[in-house]
């Protein structure tokens, strides 16, 4: 994991391809992995042999902690002002195409980057109401379905760690392909990809989606 201090604040230009390095394999196919901003390699590639790192931007680190739960860290300095947050992991697997969800809360409960399971949160005494932020995607696809920031946190990049903290998820679990929008979106959705540093992954809006339901995010 990336220690508060080391992580590098001279943000590249929005654009800059970001690509992946696995630096562990870890049990049940998944990876520790980190995510690396610098035009040396294509966008959204997964490099086996990156070379020197002193001159990338680090964007994202995924790792686990010592009690082997996920932690998903994303660089404060594409995202001042955002709160920490902890999140919980939800499969949907009988849906078509099945899901995933990461469901946000910016309390003190967990360390900020934890992610614990459904069954985990609900022995927590933290309510399904205090969530701050939940990502949807097709993990299959590795299609984002549905993006929510509660009201009065939106403005303070909750949605862009919500992005990226699916993104490393994503690449944690060893799924296929680059975290992207296919041209489906929510109203919010539409506004929070406007600002995004990588706009070729994210088609023209075509399909307007209902808003996501923060009530029905975790059980």
């Amino acid at each position: 994991m990336v220690a508060p201090d080391q992580w590098p604040t001279d943000v590249p230009p929005s654009g800059t391809a970001s690509w992946y390095v696995r630096t562990e394999e870890l049990q049940h196919h998944r990876w520790r992995v980190r995510c690396h901003v610098n035009d040396r390699h294509p966008d959204g590639e997964l490099i086996a042999d990156p070379g020197e790192l002193h001159d990338t931007f680090l964007l994202w680190d995924a790792d686990l902690d010592e009690a082997g739960r996920p932690v998903l860290s994303v660089n404060p300095a594409v995202s001042p002002g955002a709160p920490p947050m902890w999140f919980v992991h939800l499969d949907e697997r009988d849906t078509d195409p099945p899901a995933t969800l990461l469901v946000a809360f910016a309390s003190d409960h967990l360390p900020p980057g934890t992610v614990v399971s459904d069954p985990v949160f609900f022995s927590m005494p933290v309510r399904n109401d205090q969530q701050v932020g939940a990502i949807r995607w097709w993990h299959g696809d590795a299609v984002v379905d549905q993006l929510f920031v509660r009201e009065d946190l939106r403005r303070l990049h909750v949605g862009t760690v919500l992005i990226y903290a699916a993104s490393a998820f994503h690449q944690f679990n060893g799924w296929a392909g680059r975290l992207h929008s296919d041209g489906r979106r929510t109203h919010l959705g539409e506004a929070l990809v406007t600002g995004l540093r990588h706009p070729d992954r994210i088609a023209r809006l075509q399909q307007l989606m209902p808003p996501m339901d923060p009530g029905t995010a975790t059980t």
